[in-house]
């Protein structure tokens, strides 16, 4: 007989950056959450990049100290103001209007520890070593079979699974979700090279007929290459990288070798390009990778990995609570899915611009990286695809032009800021005029001018996730405010959930 494991509210099969993001999150709203990760061990850090509204979400619950702190001791200049779109330079980052003007330099396994150490803070059962088998889907749960450590057989029974499985999700695939697009039609090179970076500036880019190389730091003594080589761009997957490949590829198109003997990493990898067509059956839920896998274009995939677990999770918590109906969970779809799709059509806009070797093809780049990219509208344009500060949910019925707009921090009465609020609380509301009595699940506080963003608005209700639910530009009545809580937790009655007074 499987052994036992306690009741939990949610499942979540992966401790990558998003399955630990949406464990974090949903405990947060009093889920109690149980993660299995596969892993004993680290690995090799793929992702470098957090993308600045990554950096938001994180600051408004207060992790941002614990952030830089690490980039800082992983690298002295760790803030990228200067970005890239596909493969071309010029984004202005430090013209954001954000307290994060930049791209901040961090291994993905550093960003792993520190979303471990948040999702424990949050009591969140965090069990390495676990392998998940199967599920079998009930009307009211979800039985999870899994094997521990040591081989014996492990079962856990949950209102909701999780797949944060990666792009060769088997709850994916157990749950009957297709995966859908092309397969890998050209590969590209990543090698961490045991070599001192050899320039100040924190990145450096070179491309011509062969092909193309990003270089940076990538920690002390070490030198990320990414390299998409001409020659070399239909080699398989599963060929190894070597120290001569490697060294061909940098004299094509950098001029120089610079005398690389050893690397820490070398990796393949390629630009297939699937997703899922939804994001949940039934009681089962993906998130992270297990929804979409494509060429990591501008280093954006992680972060908007991170960027729908934050939508995923504090729902996922009311919903496995009671606080709100499990129609809330379709909203997860409905406001991520359309981001999902626009980002995968940029995807495929960037590599059709960046890998294009011929003549005409090296003639169009230069002539968008010099007369188009400097543009300040065009600028913006691209610099809000890879940030994550183009996303809104805002729909065409919504009475207020702020409504489902992103917030960043701004200052509060009395003398603090919204994200000191936000980090212990859950929906916020930013109030130009005072005097409210609202139930705990909202967090009042007096704001004397709301920012810019909030277009004019004196009252704003603030999700947990950092956007905005409904503003108002004159007054709003408590009821009227209550009403707007109960919209975005689909709570279908007019009067208040019984659950509604926790957070």
């Amino acid at each position: 007989m499987p052994n036992s494991a306690p009741s939990a509210d949610v499942v979540i099969v992966g401790g990558g950056p998003a399955g630990l993001t949406a464990a974090a999150e949903a405990a947060r709203a009093g889920a109690h959450v149980v993660v299995l990760e596969r892993r004993t061990e680290d690995t090799h850090s793929r992702a470098g990049v957090i993308q600045p509204r990554v950096l938001e979400l994180l600051d408004a619950r207060g992790l941002m100290g614990r952030f830089r702190a690490a980039a800082g001791r992983w690298r002295p200049d760790f803030e990228v103001p200067r970005y890239m779109y596909a493969g071309l330079s010029g984004l202005r980052y430090d013209q954001l209007d954000s307290k994060f003007p930049y791209a901040l330099i961090l291994p993905q396994m550093t960003t792993e520890h520190l979303l471990a150490e948040w999702a424990l803070d949050q009591g969140v059962d965090f069990r390495r070593g676990v392998t998940y088998t199967g599920h079998t889907a009930h009307a009211d749960r979800v039985t999870v079979a899994a094997l521990d450590a040591g081989g014996a057989p492990v079962e856990l029974t949950a209102p909701y699974l999780v797949g944060a499985d990666g792009a060769r999700s088997l709850v994916r695939a157990a749950a009957g979700i297709p995966f859908e697009g092309h397969p890998t039609r050209m590969t590209a090179v990543a090698v961490d090279a045991d070599l001192a970076f050899p320039w100040q500036a924190s990145m450096r880019m070179r491309r011509n007929e062969h092909g193309w190389v990003l270089a940076y730091p990538f920690g002390r003594g070490t030198t990320r290459f990414i390299i998409v080589a001409e020659h070399r761009r239909h080699v398989p997957k599963t060929e190894p990288v070597t120290i001569p490949e490697v060294r061909e590829s940098l004299r094509l198109i950098f001029g120089t070798d610079f005398d690389i003997t050893t690397a820490r990493w070398l990796s393949r990898y390629g630009d297939a390009h699937l997703r899922v067509p939804a994001f949940r059956s039934g009681r089962v839920l993906l998130v992270g990778e297990a929804t979409r896998v494509h060429y990591p274009a501008s280093g954006i995939g992680m972060n908007y990995c991170i960027q729908d677990a934050f939508n995923l999770g504090w729902k996922l918590g009311r919903a496995a609570t009671g606080q709100a109906p499990d129609a809330l969970l379709d909203t997860y779809h409905d406001e991520r899915h359309p981001v999902l799709e626009a980002l995968m059509d940029d995807v495929a806009a960037q590599c059709a611009l960046h890998f294009d070797f011929s003549p005409g093809g090296l003639a169009l780049k230069d002539f968008v990286e010099r007369e188009l990219v400097p543009v300040p509208e065009v600028n913006a344009v691209l610099r809000d695809r890879l940030s994550g500060f183009g996303t809104s949910y805002h729909r065409a019925s919504d009475p207020h032009r702020a409504d489902g707009t992103r917030v960043d921090d701004f200052p509060v009465d009395p003398g603090t800021s919204y994200v000191e609020v936000a980090k212990d609380a859950g929906f916020v509301l930013v109030d130009t005029t005072g005097g409210r009595a609202l139930p705990a699940a909202i967090t009042t506080t007096r704001v004397g001018v709301l920012p810019r963003e909030l277009a004019g608005a004196t009252t704003a209700l603030i999700r947990p996730d950092a956007y905005v639910a409904r503003a108002w530009d004159v007054r709003p009545t408590d009821e009227e405010v209550l009403d707007a809580h109960r919209a975005a937790l689909c709570l279908a009655t007019a009067e208040p959930h019984p659950s509604a007074v926790g957070r």
